[in-house]
């Protein structure tokens, strides 16, 4: 489900050709082994069932991180830091890492929440992107439906029969014709 979410955004609509793809990383961070080894990781790749050493090649890997992992042996001690401090973001777990990238994180985690200044700012520059994004989509959405109104209506159809077709109230299509009759 997560890589079809990301593959769709990745794509203009009416793309055919998938190799535009960009190689997909799929992170799951979990507080409990999903799959019950005690790994601190799990990395999956599309492989055939019948013939393991075929791959499917279609660029998206799955990792499955584990707070609870109990096999050091394979992971980096970087990584364990990291997950300890995922689940407990505290100054005692910190104080324990000798990572310098997650200290450094921390610190400006802690930063941040300190200067209510910085955590709205931080929230109002996400609220901003997410509400320029949304709007992107709406006039995306616009342009498409003007399009599909002015082949149709190139094609004699009547607002009626364009409402109709589009599943749209014939007040609306009205609206956009007399909108494209200005142009």
């Amino acid at each position: 489900m997560y890589q079809g979410i990301i593959d769709s955004k990745l794509l203009p609509p009416g793309t055919i050709d998938f190799n535009l793809l960009n190689e997909v990383l799929i992170i799951m961070i979990t507080p409990f082994d999903l799959f019950g080894y005690d790994l601190y990781q799990y990395t999956f790749q599309m492989t055939c069932e019948e013939v393991p050493e075929l791959k499917l090649d279609d660029g998206a890997t799955r990792i499955f991180l584990n707070t609870h992992g109990k096999h050091p042996e394979f992971v980096s001690p970087e990584l364990i830091e990291l997950l300890k401090y995922m689940e407990h973001s505290t100054e005692r777990i910190v104080k324990t890492c000798e990572s310098e990238r997650i200290q450094a994180m921390h610190k400006r985690i802690c930063q941040i929440k300190a200067s209510e200044k910085t955590e709205v700012k931080y929230m109002q520059a996400w609220e901003e992107r997410l509400m320029v994004k949304q709007e992107g989509i709406k006039e995306g959405e616009k342009i498409i439906l003007r399009s599909q109104i002015s082949k149709k209506l190139d094609k004699k159809y009547s607002a009626e029969q364009i409402a109709e077709m589009l599943e749209l109230d014939v007040a609306d299509v009205e609206k956009i014709i007399k909108e494209l009759q200005k142009n």
